[in-house]
């Protein structure tokens, strides 16, 4: 009997580990999570994709991190960014520097666009593991919905 119950360990075990993947981290399609952001979330202002330069204008990313962003063209606060890190700890980094590029906004919005400083104080910021996600939007019902779609 104690054998049986050591074989059940051992498999319940395998497939937990198994289902964690490397490093216990999920790898989330950041291009097509920004992608459904940019489509499906109301924006008042277009949406254009940022290459991977135009991003390192805004955030500095750690090597080997994936990246995908939008931003309004300029009349509005509007943006999307999703990180995907190589680890949790990577991906709080990455969240850190988000908040301080928002706050940052923040402050150039409250001189040139003060009605945009709500929407980017409701801001959608979230991180599940290696993965982090920003939607700056009026439209905040639609854009959790979509990360929650993602992330899980």
């Amino acid at each position: 009997m104690k054998r049986f119950f050591a074989l059940i360990l051992v498999v319940l075990l395998t497939v937990f580990a198994a289902g964690c993947g490397e490093n216990g981290q999920q790898e989330v399609d950041v291009s097509a999570l920004a992608s459904a952001l940019a489509q499906q979330v109301e924006f008042e202002a277009p949406m254009k994709e940022l290459t991977a330069e135009q991003l390192s204008n805004y955030l500095t990313l750690p090597e080997g991190a994936k990246a995908a962003a939008y931003m309004s063209n300029g009349t509005t606060a509007e943006e999307v960014m999703a990180v995907q890190c190589a680890d949790s700890s990577e991906a709080a980094a990455v969240k850190s520097a988000i908040e301080s590029f928002l706050a940052d906004q923040r402050a150039e919005m409250e001189r040139y666009l003060p009605e945009e400083v709500a929407r980017l104080e409701n801001a959608v910021l979230a991180q599940k593991g290696s993965c982090v996600v920003l939607c700056v939007t009026a439209d905040t019902d639609t854009a959790e919905s979509i990360i929650k779609e993602y992330l899980g």
